[in-house]
């Protein structure tokens, strides 16, 4: 697409030269139409504000310096800058506070130094002359006018500005020139970025490269959601875990609630109370140690303290009695369960081995004391195909398969069927 013409916004004669005060800026670029608060402390620049002070118009010329420099020469101020109006002024020990107000774009043909009487600098300044489309009303043109409002909205919200003010501001700007000024005085940009946005007289360029700087400001700004959004994710199993327990221990305390040490002494008091073998209570005293020196809250002290507790839980020193009957045992099997024959069968038979067991252990030791000089028959005597069966001093069954096909049901009916608590 062919660049549209442009044309100077006036056809007025060329304005006329004015004599302002310089007011040189740090690492800053007033745009015009923009307010902002600006420091003074150096004393030329507190002569100059005093010298535009005087003016009944209270004007200055408000110029970036090329770098962060003290004392201020014409050769390091940019030739582009604004002419500004100044307003309020709070005078301290320390300098001044003074507000700005930025009326237009300003060449200045001249920076002289006044002398060792006035003591600032002072520049021969004409209005810049924008330059705009020949059609105002060109497609392309008011494309760009309203992509900008609407970046620049987006931005605006999303910067934390409420919806009401953005669109107030933004319904107060009229001139597409004005409006990429006011959206530039908003964006991060460096100063040699500002700098070059105050110089480019052309709108529809300068409203394309403000664009530009909203879209890359825009897209810094989802890429942080992104990360912030990755981070808590990665944050969110341990550390949503802690703060969880903790408002859940400060509920408990508000609702006057046992505490965590009080739950702790009573797990303490239920450990001393058990009967424990020699290498148990060892055992145990180690890991109530361990549990004394873990924070409260890490992920290994609920390690410990589940261990504790199901130490507390397991019948020390209890047995219950147990029968061992075939036939009943089938019984029982056949009442709690439908099908499972194939495992109904290996319970029956894993049952008639240790009452085998059992029986064969009763008659020799009802054997000894008639015969004590022949040798007792040994534990490990074979009473089914595999030796295994009647060698082991504590035969487990495990029971195999996915949730919900009867494991737990089967443990349990194992467990009527024997007499024992399961």
């Amino acid at each position: 697409m062919s660049e549209t013409p442009k044309v100077p916004d006036s056809t007025s004669p060329i304005s006329p030269l004015m004599s302002l005060p310089v007011l040189p800026l740090r690492e800053h670029v007033l745009f015009p139409g923009v307010t902002t608060p600006i420091g003074a402390g150096r004393p030329a620049t507190l002569r100059a504000i005093e010298a535009a002070l005087r003016r009944p118009d209270k004007l200055v010329f408000a110029v970036a310096q090329r770098a962060k420099v003290e004392d201020v020469t014409p050769e390091g101020l940019y030739t582009i800058g604004t002419i500004a109006r100044i307003g309020q002024v709070q005078r301290g020990l320390s300098g001044m506070q003074l507000m700005v107000h930025g009326e237009r774009r300003g060449i200045a043909l001249r920076i002289t130094e006044q002398g060792s009487a006035r003591g600032y600098l002072e520049a021969q300044v004409r209005d810049a002359e924008e330059m705009r489309p020949l059609d105002a009303r060109d497609p392309a043109f008011v494309a760009l006018d309203r992509e900008l409002r609407e970046r620049g909205a987006e931005l605006g919200r999303r910067s934390g500005l409420p919806d009401d003010v953005v669109d107030q501001v933004l319904a107060a700007v009229g001139d597409p020139g004005h409006l990429a000024d006011l959206v530039a005085a908003y964006v991060e940009m460096t100063g040699p970025e500002r700098q070059a946005l105050l110089e480019t007289l052309s709108v529809e360029d300068r409203l394309r490269r403000v664009l530009l700087q909203v879209q890359r400001q825009i897209s810094v700004l989802d890429a942080q959601a992104d990360i912030q959004s990755k981070v808590r994710e990665e944050l969110g199993g341990k550390q949503r875990e802690y703060y969880l327990r903790e408002q859940m221990r400060q509920i408990q305390k508000e609702l006057g609630e046992g505490e965590e040490r009080d739950d702790l002494k009573e797990l303490k008091e239920k450990l001393d109370a058990l009967q424990l073998p020699e290498e148990a209570r060892k055992e145990v005293d180690r890991e109530w140690g361990r549990l004394q020196r873990l924070g409260r809250e890490g992920m290994e002290s609920q390690v410990v303290r589940t261990f504790l507790e199901t130490v507390v839980e397991l019948p020390w020193n209890k047995r219950s009695e147990e029968k061992l009957d075939i036939q009943e045992a089938g019984r029982i099997l056949e009442e709690d369960h439908y099908g499972l024959k194939d495992v109904k069968d290996r319970v029956l038979e894993f049952l008639a081995v240790r009452q085998l067991r059992d029986e064969r252990k009763a008659a020799d030791e009802a054997a000894a004391p008639a015969a004590p000089t022949a040798p007792a028959a040994p534990d490990t005597a074979p009473v089914s195909p595999g030796p295994d069966n009647t060698s082991a001093k504590g035969p487990i069954l495990l029971l195999v398969g996915p949730p919900g096909v009867g494991k737990t049901s089967i443990a349990k009916s194992i467990a009527r069927a024997m007499g024992r608590k399961y």
